[in-house]
């Protein structure tokens, strides 16, 4: 039985160029309390959406 409090998760995956990866990396562990991955990652998505419902992207597409 599911918890009403709590919204469904759901998992997925990216790549990312190593310079990418160990920059995210380094920016988690140099938080104090440090932070995974994951809640940098998750953060970082949250607030592109706040940042942009409702808007049309203007990606560099080429």
């Amino acid at each position: 039985m599911s918890d009403p409090g709590r919204s469904e998760m759901h998992r997925f995956t990216i790549s990312l160029e190593a310079t990418a990866y160990d920059e995210l990396k380094q920016l988690a562990a140099s938080q104090r309390p440090p932070l995974t991955l994951q809640y940098i990652v998750q953060y970082a998505l949250l607030r592109f959406l706040d940042e942009n419902r409702s808007q049309q992207l203007k990606l560099d597409i080429e």
